[in-house]
C-alpha cells in the first residue's frame, strides 16, 4: 500500500518552493517570546510546545469538557476556507531553528492577500481550464450531478487548493461557492460574475464574520476608524510597498479556528454524527464525498426556522483530539505523535518564526488607541495541569506567553469563548483590513461608488430595511444557491 501524500500544506511541498504571489513579514518590531523565556536552543522549544500541546498536554481537550459558542458550526469551516484563500507556506521547517526577521520578511506566500476566491476560480479559465467547464463557457466545474466538487480518475479534487478537500465539510463549502459562480453567471460574462462572488464573499468576511468572531468593542473601534479612512493602523506593507502576511495572523491569531472544531458533526438527517475524519466512511481527507454524507446545510447553520443546527466549540486553550491525533492523509504516515497535533505545530512553528509574546503585542496595540487592557489577567493557574509546569517554567510563560496559547486564553478570559479577546480581534481586523483597504475590494471598489449586496440574495429572507452590514450571512448564500 503505498504512503498518502500530505496535502495539508504544512509541510514542505516539493518543486514549488520558488513560486509565490506575496511575502510574509512581521506586523511588529518585537523580540520573540522564546528570547524573552531564554530559550537558547531548538529543543527547549521542542519541549515546551511538547508540554502544552502535544497529546494528553495542556492543550488537549481530552474528555471533550470544552463548551459550545453560539457560532454557528459552518463557520469553522468557513474561516478555513479563508485562510486557504490567503496563506500557503511550504518553506519554513516545523523543526527548524528561530528565523532572523529578515529570512521572515522574504518568506514566499503562495496565496494572494486579496480575499479573492483564488481557490474557487485558480488563476482563470485560460491558465487553468480543467476548473472549468469547458461546455459552457465560464462555468465552474462540478462533480457528477452536482453534489461533490471536481474529480479526476483517481478521486483528487479538482480545485484551486487541494486543502479545500482535507475534509468533507469544507469540500462541501467549496463546492457552495462554485455554485454561487454557476448562478451569478446567468447574464453575465465570466469577469463580471467573478467580481460579483468576489465581492459578496468580502462583505461576508469583513461584515459578518469578522463580526461574529470578533471582540465586540474593538470591532465597532475599527469600523469608525474605517469611516474615517484611518485604518489599517500599522503597516503591513512589505519592503517594495506591497501587501504582505503578518506572522502573527498566519500563525497564531487566525489559528483561533483550530479550536472551534468539534470532534462530531451532523452531515444530514440520515448521519446526525459523524467524525471529522470518520474512518467508517473513508473520509479522513482528500476523497470523493460518499452519497451518504453529502452535507445538508440546514444542521451546521441557521438556514431555517425552528431547525435544529449544531454550533462551534468556543474559542479557548483547548483542541479536540481530532486535531491532536490528526491522520495520515492530513500530515503523512509516518508522523511523530507530536507532529500529528496541531497545538503542538502550532507554537513549535510560533518558535520558527520568531513570533512574540501576546503581553508584548497587546502593550503594542494599546499605543496605537486600541482599547486593550495590556496587563489583562488571563489566570493561567485555572488551566488544568497549570500548577504541575516546573515553577520556573510557568512563571516564564505567565510573563512571556507564546502568542497562540495567550489569544486563545484571552478569548476564553474576557469573552467567555464566545468571540476573541481584544488582542487577537485587532490582529484579524489589521490583516483583513489591509486585504480590503490597499487594493481594489468591496471596501474599495474599482468604479469608486460604493457597493452593496445583491437584495435578491439577502433580502428574500431578511425584514424589509435591515442593513445588509447585520442582515447578510453566509446562510443567505446556502438559501439562494439551494433555491430555498
Amino acid at each position: 500500500m503505498s504512503t498518502p501524500k500530505c496535502m495539508h500544506g504544512m509541510t514542505k511541498a516539493k518543486g514549488c518552493s520558488h513560486l509565490r504571489l506575496g511575502n510574509f513579514c512581521k506586523m511588529f518590531k518585537l523580540p520573540s517570546w522564546a528570547h524573552r523565556c531564554d530559550i537558547k536552543e531548538q529543543c527547549e522549544a521542542e519541549n515546551i510546545a511538547a508540554i502544552l500541546g502535544g497529546p494528553g498536554g495542556l492543550m488537549h481537550d481530552v474528555d471533550g469538557s470544552s463548551a459550545d459558542s453560539r457560532i454557528p458550526a459552518a463557520y469553522t469551516f468557513f474561516a478555513q476556507l479563508i485562510d486557504h484563500d490567503i496563506t500557503l507556506d511550504t518553506t519554513t521547517k516545523l523543526h527548524g531553528e528561530e528565523l532572523p526577521d529578515a529570512e521572515v520578511g522574504e518568506l514566499p506566500n503562495l496565496r494572494s492577500p486579496s480575499l479573492d476566491l483564488d481557490c474557487v476560480y485558480g488563476f482563470g479559465p485560460d491558465a487553468n481550464p480543467f476548473l472549468y467547464d469547458q461546455s459552457q463557457p465560464g462555468r465552474m466545474l462540478l462533480g457528477e450531478d452536482g453534489v461533490d466538487v471536481p474529480r479526476n480518475s483517481d478521486g483528487r479534487a479538482l480545485i484551486g487548493d487541494p486543502r479545500n478537500d482535507e475534509n468533507i465539510f469544507v469540500s462541501q463549502l467549496q463546492l457552495l461557492f462554485l455554485k454561487l459562480h454557476n448562478r451569478r453567471i446567468v447574464g453575465r460574462g465570466f469577469e463580471e460574475a467573478q467580481q460579483d462572488c468576489r465581492y459578496h464573499y468580502q462583505w461576508l468576511v469583513w461584515y459578518d464574520f469578522l463580526r461574529r468572531v470578533c471582540d465586540k468593542d474593538v470591532y465597532d473601534f475599527v469600523q469608525d476608524q474605517v469611516h474615517k479612512k484611518k485604518y489599517p493602523l500599522c503597516e503591513i506593507k512589505d519592503k517594495h510597498g506591497k501587501i504582505c502576511m503578518p506572522v502573527e495572523f498566519s500563525v497564531a491569531a487566525y489559528r483561533f479556528g483550530h479550536s472551534l472544531v468539534r470532534s462530531q458533526y451532523p452531515a444530514n438527517a440520515d448521519f446526525p454524527v459523524i467524525d471529522l475524519f470518520d474512518e467508517r466512511f473513508g473520509t479522513e481527507g482528500f476523497g470523493p464525498i460518499p452519497e451518504e454524507l453529502v452535507v445538508d446545510w440546514r444542521f451546521l447553520l441557521d438556514v431555517e426556522p425552528c431547525h435544529d443546527y449544531v454550533n462551534s466549540k468556543k474559542i479557548d486553550h483547548l483542541l479536540p483530539d481530532e486535531l491532536i491525533r490528526m491522520p495520515d492523509p492530513i500530515v503523512g504516515r509516518f508522523a511523530s505523535d507530536n507532529d500529528r497535533s496541531l497545538a503542538f505545530r502550532n507554537l513549535l512553528r510560533s518558535y520558527v518564526l520568531g513570533l512574540p509574546s501576546g503581553q508584548d503585542v497587546a502593550a503594542e496595540l494599546a499605543k496605537k488607541t486600541y482599547p486593550i487592557d495590556p496587563k489583562q489577567n488571563l489566570k493561567f493557574a485555572h488551566i488544568g495541569g497549570w500548577k504541575c509546569l516546573d515553577k520556573g517554567l510557568g512563571t516564564k510563560l505567565e510573563k512571556h506567553t507564546p502568542l497562540f496559547l495567550y489569544l486563545m486564553r484571552e478569548a476564553d478570559v474576557v469573552n467567555n469563548g464566545e468571540r476573541l479577546g481584544p488582542v487577537g480581534s485587532a490582529i484579524l481586523l489589521e490583516a483583513f483590513g489591509a486585504m480590503l483597504l490597499y487594493c481594489e475590494s468591496v471596501l474599495h471598489p474599482a468604479s469608486g461608488k460604493a457597493w452593496t449586496p445583491d437584495p435578491c440574495i439577502w433580502k428574500q429572507t431578511n425584514k424589509p430595511g435591515q442593513d445588509p452590514k447585520t442582515g447578510f450571512t453566509l446562510a443567505d448564500v446556502v438559501r439562494y444557491v439551494e433555491g430555498r
